[in-house]
């Protein structure tokens, strides 16, 4: 015979109550003190969250403070005194009803996947030389490329220019796919790391100004040179720099282009408007009207990437789809309502090392049900 704990967990996790259950709930819901419910109800989270993947700890506790919350903020009846607790009772295990196919393994709706594994990113990128033929670098690899005067060192998944070239207006292009970073060392000392999707072109011999052209999202740390300024542009955006680090994403499927920095001093500019950063200041420039502005900088959020996560606090839901679109090389299919998926925030950080099915996952604890076909991603519903 089912004790009475075994019955509630078994009935809060059913999609749908027979008048049998739903009378069986009211009645130990009467029979039951206020405190005991909540011990229960917490049980219950930490039981079925313990069994699922990997939730930084900081975003299980804030998801349980949020139940909690919400049963704090709603309004007490005015009820008989030996009433209100059976109520309180009621709005506790109301909300675990709602939070609990959210947190449980098997949720009603279980994840389809149809796919094999797929796997996180790693190190590859293309390089393009001079002459138009193209180089295929991976995290293994350690070689030596040849390209008119000059000896380009692949050291893993770092591109290395030791020396500069003699040859004028050659330009060496380094690409990296979806699903990719790479690394880029420059003769003078400075580095850049490009995120998936990314490219950045460069000459083999910086003349007046150190120049690159930048598609995507790129990582820099300048050597300083005040009689050589270091450029990076960005369609008709400029940032100008003299020897810092800093970080630049201009993606074009992302409508702004956020330049922030981390150290030194940089001065971003488009046309006749221009800002100039002091460390943890980003700007924001819409390329389309000209608009810039500036704010502080979450800078844990920006360097997330560098650092192999995935940073959700303060991330949209769309914004961070983006991502997983780049990291894992699929395509998005949003068919949630607009509303649901333009207001959905969430926080904590996710392992960009981890597979996508176990990211999947991650995202069904946020009531954010999705369906995985081949390489196509298929966002079906978002809950609160």
């Amino acid at each position: 015979m089912k004790s009475d704990q075994e019955k509630l967990k078994e009935i809060l996790s059913s999609s749908h109550r027979s008048a049998e259950d739903e009378q069986w709930l009211q009645s130990y819901l009467e029979s039951t003190d206020a405190a005991e419910l909540r011990g229960q109800a917490a049980d219950i989270f930490r039981e079925n969250l313990q069994q699922g993947t990997r939730l930084p700890q900081d975003t299980s506790m804030r998801m349980w403070d949020k139940i909690q919350q919400r049963v704090d903020a709603i309004e007490t009846p005015i009820l008989r005194p030996y009433r209100k607790y059976q109520w309180l009772a009621a709005a506790v295990l109301v909300l675990a009803a709602i939070a609990y196919p959210l947190f449980r393994k098997q949720s009603p709706k279980p994840l389809a996947v149809v796919t094999p594994i797929i796997k996180p990113g790693g190190n590859k990128a293309v390089l393009t030389l001079a002459d138009g033929s193209k180089v295929t670098l991976t995290d293994t690899g350690n070689q030596v490329i040849k390209t008119g005067s000059m000896a380009i060192q692949q050291k893993q998944g770092e591109l290395q220019y030791e020396n500069q070239g003699n040859e004028a207006n050659a330009f060496n292009e380094l690409t990296t796919p979806p699903g990719a970073v790479f690394q880029v060392s420059f003769p003078d000392g400075s580095h850049a790391w490009l995120n998936a999707a990314s490219s950045l072109k460069y000459p083999l011999k910086f003349k007046d100004n150190r120049t690159v052209i930048l598609n995507g999202q790129a990582y820099f740390e300048i050597a300083p040179n005040a009689k050589q300024p270091f450029i990076v542009k960005v369609g008709e955006m400029e940032v100008q720099v003299l020897g810092t680090s800093f970080d630049i994403m201009a993606y074009k499927d992302e409508e702004i282009v956020n330049t922030t920095l981390v150290e030194g001093g940089v001065k971003v500019s488009q046309g006749s408007t221009s800002a100039l950063l002091h460390p943890g200041q980003q700007s924001t420039l819409d390329p389309a009207t000209g608009k810039m502005e500036v704010q502080a900088a979450d800078l844990e959020n920006v360097l997330a990437w560098r650092n192999g996560k995935f940073e959700l606090e303060n991330t949209g839901l769309p914004a961070f789809l983006r991502q997983l679109a780049r990291w894992y090389d699929i395509e998005i299919a949003i068919e949630a309502p607009a509303k649901e998926v333009a207001v959905k925030k969430f926080g904590g950080q996710i392992g960009r090392d981890m597979n996508l099915q176990d990211v999947l996952k991650i995202l069904e604890l946020y009531g954010i049900e999705c369906k995985l076909e081949n390489r196509k991603l298929r966002v079906i519903s978002v809950h609160a």
